[in-house]
């Protein structure tokens, strides 16, 4: 305290010599939320850096510049993951600003503990803000391993060892339960504790399989339930994985009779999943209860599927590779999104088809989306690398020009040598090594898909007995779905895919297969993919199977 005392009156020599300088100098910051991340890491790194800085100031000058970037970063990151109109160049400079921020706000207030620690007198009472430094620190830490998850990145070695530092620090200071509120925007009060616990159980929810919006969903709600998070010195009921703070890397999951260490830490979501099963209920029981939380910029459907796959990642059975991979080199060929796979799969045109005129022909091919004419295909073909594959699974290398459109969730029609059709796939898993190069799983969704029409005929869908009304005009509501046939459960009714926000629960419809009309009833929505909804049916009259 009197080293504080003693500083009074001094001044750096820095532009940001004190809060206030720096304030003035943070009103000019330009409009544009990525250059302004810029400035403010350029600041960040020479407030940290500059020699005499009289401690008290640096810790203003610092919490300041972090506050002022926290906005321009939350700016920037929903410009990243929701801005159509940026190029990928555009999206790279944001995401690129958003980690070096958050890599410079930890690396700032590691010096600001690290000062607080060499001027603190035996017996003397910790510093009001040490604390409050080590929350953030940890914050910017999971922020910084959010961002590159974000790109499938893998969370870089300093973030963990960074991570388990900060928290043996709160540890020995028997600070890790002492609650803050770390920034004025929060919500809810925070501690160490959880602000250690958030990226480990990002990492555990397996985010090579998540969409990047999902993974900023996922991020939301570890913000919102980390108290019910459960961490302990000793193997524990409620605690699945576990991490060693004196060898930091991602978490691992516990298995049974493994040799307990001092240094290892267990984990678990605990009572989080309690709460999320009990929002699930609540969901099913009163399914037009509008749910709020964790951001309106997410549907009710987006929020309960990525709710119940926390359920299952953070369980004691998550899903595991089923079948065994082998080796392979070889090019298939390979087509993007839902138009493409209906125009080429098998596609079963009906009988009807001869009975109608040139203009309900178009109008049908509008509210498809697809033409009712064997006619040759408009899709897009390009080839990629096969590198391995399973019964049900391929493992690819993604060319740069396709990175674009290449995510979680993308709908892949594909055909390697030796096939004599399309199959039908998504990508469920992507990866990015040293050098950049994507890597991805495509899971195989269907080795026999139809394409065929199916005509509204439930509530909510049009009804007509006729091709056309007498007044000749068009009362027929169609649309395009995929059947899975030849799926990866056998003997299971097959599902459907729709055009993505075509799903509405209840609706029957006729599916027009030739000669034969059977009926199916949506029935839930089972995964929203990039352009399509995977949805859980009933086939009713005696369907037959594909």
């Amino acid at each position: 305290m009197l080293k504080w005392l003693g500083d009074i009156g001094k001044k750096a020599d820095h532009p940001m010599y004190n809060v206030e300088a720096a304030a003035k100098l943070l009103s000019d910051l330009p409009p544009d939320h990525g250059k302004a991340l810029e400035e403010i890491t350029s600041s960040l790194e020479t407030v940290a850096a500059t020699p005499a800085f009289p401690l008290g100031d640096r810790v203003g000058v610092l919490k300041l510049l972090d506050e002022t970037g926290e906005k321009r970063e939350a700016a920037a990151l929903a410009g990243f993951l929701r801005n159509d109109k940026l190029n990928e160049f555009q999206r790279r400079q944001l995401w690129q600003a958003t980690v070096d921020f958050r890599e410079h706000v930890s690396a700032a207030y590691r010096v600001c503990l690290e000062e607080l620690g060499h001027e603190a007198k035996p017996g003397e009472a910790a510093h009001r803000e040490r604390t409050l430094l080590l929350v953030r620190a940890l914050r910017a830490l999971t922020c910084e391993g959010k961002a590159l998850l974000l790109r499938y990145l893998p969370v870089r070695p300093r973030i963990w060892q960074d991570l388990a530092h900060f928290f043996s620090q709160a540890e020995r200071e028997h600070v890790v339960a002492e609650l803050v509120k770390a920034y004025e925007g929060d919500a809810q009060h925070t501690h160490a504790r959880q602000e250690f616990l958030r990226l480990p159980m990002m990492v555990a929810a397996y985010p090579e399989a998540e969409r990047t919006l999902d993974m900023e969903l996922v991020a939301r709600i570890i913000a919102r339930l980390a108290g019910g998070f459960a961490l302990h010195a000793q193997p524990d009921a409620d605690c699945n994985f576990h991490i060693d703070l004196a060898q930091p890397a991602g978490p691992a999951r516990n298995t049974p009779g493994a040799p307990a260490a001092a240094t290892l830490r267990y984990f678990g979501a605990a009572q989080a999943r309690v709460v999320i099963q009990e929002m699930l209920d609540r969901y099913a029981a009163n399914p037009k209860e509008p749910e709020k939380r964790f951001g309106d910029d997410y549907s009710i459907e987006e929020k309960l599927v990525v709710l119940r796959r926390l359920l299952l990642f953070w369980g004691d059975a998550p899903p595991k590779q089923r079948w065994p991979r082998v080796k392979i080199e070889a090019k298939i060929k390979v087509a993007h999104g839902f138009p493409a796979a209906s125009e080429l799969v098998t596609r079963i045109e009906f009988s009807g088809m001869a009975e109608m005129s040139a203009d309900q022909r178009v109008k049908v091919k509008q509210q498809t989306g697809i033409a009712l004419q064997a006619e040759a295909s408009t899709a897009a073909i390009t080839e990629w690398m096969e590198r391995d594959g399973s019964t049900w699974g391929v493992g690819v290398d993604i060319p740069r020009q396709d990175e674009a459109w290449a995510r979680i969730g993308s709908l892949c029609t594909f055909h390697a040598a030796g096939q004599k059709a399309w199959w039908l796939g998504t990508i469920r898993r992507m990866q990015r090594d040293a050098h950049e190069h994507v890597h991805a799983g495509i899971e195989v969704l269907s080795k026999k898909p139809l394409s065929v029409y199916l005509r509204g005929i439930g509530e909510g869908a049009e009804r007509a007995e006729n091709w056309q009304t007498s007044s000749g005009s068009f009362r027929f509501t169609y649309i395009n779905a995929l059947i899975l046939g030849d799926s990866s459960t056998p003997g299971a009714n097959p599902d459907l895919l729709l055009k993505r926000d075509s799903f509405n629960p209840g609706i029957q419809y006729e599916v027009l297969m030739g000669g034969e009309t059977p009926h199916v009833r949506l029935e839930e929505l089972i995964e929203r993919g990039e352009d399509y909804d995977r949805v859980r049916v009933t086939w009713l009259k005696g369907a037959t199977q594909s």
